[in-house]
C-alpha cells in the first residue's frame, strides 16, 4: 500500500522522469501492485475509480504546494539563506506533503481493505514476508565495505544530479559523514517485520466490520508507532549529520554548480506547474 502513495508524491527526488511518472500512473501503480497482490476485475474497477479521483486530488490540491516549495528551496539557494535550521524546515514540510498525500488515501484504502479475500491476503503477506526476507539476505552477503561503496555511490549518484560532476572536496564530505553514520539496516527490518505482524493480524480476524475499518485506518496512519526508541534515536542522529553534510556541500558549490543547482530546480518546479494544466 505504501508503494501506492508513494507513486503520487512525486517529491523533489523525482527528477527527469516525473512527467512520466505521473502521466502514466495508473499503468505504473498496477505494475507495483501486481508485484504484491492480483485483484479481480470488481476490484479493479474499484480502484481505478479511486485512482483516478487521487490523481485529480493531487493534480488540483498539492502539485501547486510543491511548485511553491520548489521555488522556496531556489530562494534560499540563490540568497544563501541556507543552514541546519532552515534544511529541517524543509525536511519537515516535505514531510507533511507525505502526511497529507497519506491522509487523503488511506481512507479509501481501509475501505477497499474489505474486499480483499483470504487467498489474497495470504498472497499479499507472504510477497511482503519474502521480500524483507530477500533484502535481509542480500544485505548480510555484503561485507561492510560492499555497502559503503553502494551507499557513497548512490548518494553521489543523487548530488551529481542537481550539482553535475563533483569535486575533490564534496566527495571526501561524503566519505566524511559515512563514517560517523550509525547503521539502522537491521532496525528498519525490524520495524517493517513487526508492522506487517500487526497488520496480518488484524487481517486474520474474521470480523472486518467498523472496528476493523477504525483499526487498519490507524495503522495505516501511524505505522511509525512501532519503530523502536533505539531507531528513533539512530534516525535522529542520522538526520542532525545530513543537514551538517548538506550545510558544508552547499558552502563548497563552485558558481557552476550552484547554476545547476537553480536550473535544475526550476526546471523540476516547470514540469510539475505544466502538469496542473
Amino acid at each position: 500500500m505504501k508503494k501506492i502513495i508513494l507513486m503520487l508524491t512525486l517529491l523533489i527526488l523525482a527528477g527527469c522522469s516525473t512527467k512520466f511518472v505521473y502521466r502514466n500512473a495508473d499503468w505504473l501503480t498496477y505494475w507495483y501492485l501486481d508485484d504484491y497482490i492480483s485483484l479481480d476485475s470488481e476490484q479493479e474497477d474499484r480502484f481505478d475509480e479511486r485512482l483516478l479521483d487521487w490523481l485529480q486530488w493531487h493534480k488540483t490540491q498539492e502539485l501547486g504546494k510543491y511548485v511553491a516549495h520548489l521555488n522556496e528551496i531556489k530562494s534560499d539557494v540563490q540568497t544563501g539563506k541556507i543552514s541546519e535550521q532552515r534544511i529541517a524546515e524543509h525536511q519537515q514540510k516535505m514531510l507533511s506533503h507525505w502526511h497529507r498525500v497519506r491522509s487523503k488515501l488511506t481512507p479509501d484504502l481501509a475501505q477497499m481493505a474489505h474486499m480483499l479475500s483470504k487467498e489474497q491476503v495470504n498472497e499479499l503477506f507472504v510477497e511482503l514476508t519474502e521480500s524483507e526476507q530477500k533484502n535481509a539476505k542480500r544485505r548480510e552477503k555484503q561485507t561492510a565495505e560492499q555497502r559503503k561503496k553502494r551507499w557513497i555511490e548512490g548518494n553521489k549518484d543523487n548530488l551529481t544530479q542537481w550539482l553535475g560532476k563533483l569535486t575533490d572536496e564534496q566527495e571526501l564530505l561524503l566519505e566524511e559523514v559515512h563514517g560517523k553514520k550509525s547503521s539502522t539496516a537491521e532496525l528498519w527490518h525490524q520495524y517493517r517485520t513487526t508492522y506487517h505482524q500487526q497488520l496480518k493480524a488484524l487481517f486474520d480476524q474474521p470480523d472486518r466490520g467498523e472496528n476493523f475499518t477504525t483499526t487498519l485506518l490507524a495503522l495505516l496512519n501511524d505505522p511509525e508507532q512501532f519503530r523502536s526508541d533505539e531507531l528513533n534515536k539512530m534516525n535522529a542522529h542520522n538526520q542532525a549529520l545530513d543537514r551538517e553534510f548538506l550545510v558544508k556541500i552547499y558552502h563548497s558549490l563552485t558558481d557552476k554548480q550552484r547554476a545547476r543547482l537553480v536550473r535544475e530546480l526550476d526546471e523540476l518546479a516547470e514540469d510539475l506547474a505544466s502538469l496542473q494544466e
